[in-house]
């Protein structure tokens, strides 16, 4: 089982940076990736994962950052603080990758919360675009698992037969624990005529608890057989139906236009003079 139990992330994206003053000159950081759970409980927990690209030739600085909640279904709500986070230098070139857990407050209110955070050093807290809908009822209940798909990150662009990373993570729903299954990643392109979507690899997690996450990272080819186009990414959850899942429909996760496939190169010969 991979990393990662509960929800946080360094949710650091481009207009963060600039409002800290961590891109000038040469320093470029961008989001490559984000993966959020968009339900929670009081007293529960929350997982995020993102990854950040630094494509300048500067490296970047540290900073601290502070996570809330703000409950969009009540007026003037004050934002929730759920925790802090350092951001750590990216290279240049590199990236950085964040998975972290924070617990949710028990005394917090039913409702839609934006997640926004505030960058060591500013008064300005920014939205993420992302909401979390908390709820008691959605508490973990009953002896069955209740599986479901939380998301990936693959890199933008790749080439049949390439090399690539990918950052997975599932949740369990249920009031059970569950037991060893496993998790299929697939190529899908709806714009060509591709019969079957073209497997990845598989991720084998070994148990999750009731309420909990688990997430990973793994490398997988591009199968050579892939024609150039716009793919998206499925996370086909434990297809064998090896755990008692309360609700099946909601295992799998997938999303369109994820990865860009390139075709190959040709090499192109001067005319002659």
């Amino acid at each position: 089982m991979g990393t990662g139990v509960g929800y946080h992330t360094i949710l650091v994206v481009l207009g963060i940076l600039l409002s800290a003053g961590l891109v000038c000159g040469a320093v470029n950081v961008s989001s490559e990736g984000l993966i959020v759970t968009d339900t929670g409980y009081p007293g529960g927990s929350v997982t995020i994962i993102e990854v950040l690209k630094n494509s300048g030739d500067t490296s970047t600085g540290s900073e601290q950052i502070t996570y809330y909640l703000v409950n969009e279904s009540e007026s003037n709500a004050s934002p929730v603080p759920i925790g802090t986070a350092e951001l750590m230098p990216i290279s240049s070139g590199g990236d950085y990758t964040a998975a972290e857990t924070y617990l949710l407050p028990m005394n917090m209110a039913d409702g839609v919360y934006t997640f926004v955070r505030e960058v060591m050093g500013t008064d300005t807290r920014t939205s993420s675009g992302k909401t979390i809908r908390i709820s008691d009822a959605i508490r973990p209940s009953g002896t069955q698992s209740d599986l479901v798909g939380l998301g990936a990150i693959t890199p933008r662009q790749a080439a049949p037969g390439e090399s690539i990373r990918v950052i997975g993570a599932v949740g369990n729903n249920g009031g059970g624990d569950a037991g060893r299954f496993t998790v299929d990643f697939y190529l899908t392109n709806r714009s060509t005529l591709v019969s079957e979507p073209l497997l990845l690899g598989s991720w084998d997690v070994e148990s999750i608890p009731a309420g909990g996450q688990a997430t990973t990272t793994r490398t997988f080819n591009i199968p050579s057989t892939a024609i150039p186009g716009e793919y998206g990414i499925l996370m086909d959850v434990d297809p064998k139906a090896l755990v008692d899942d309360l609700e099946t429909e909601n295992n799998d996760w997938y999303r369109e236009g994820v990865i860009g496939i390139s075709g190959p190169t040709i090499a192109v010969s001067p005319l002659p003079d």
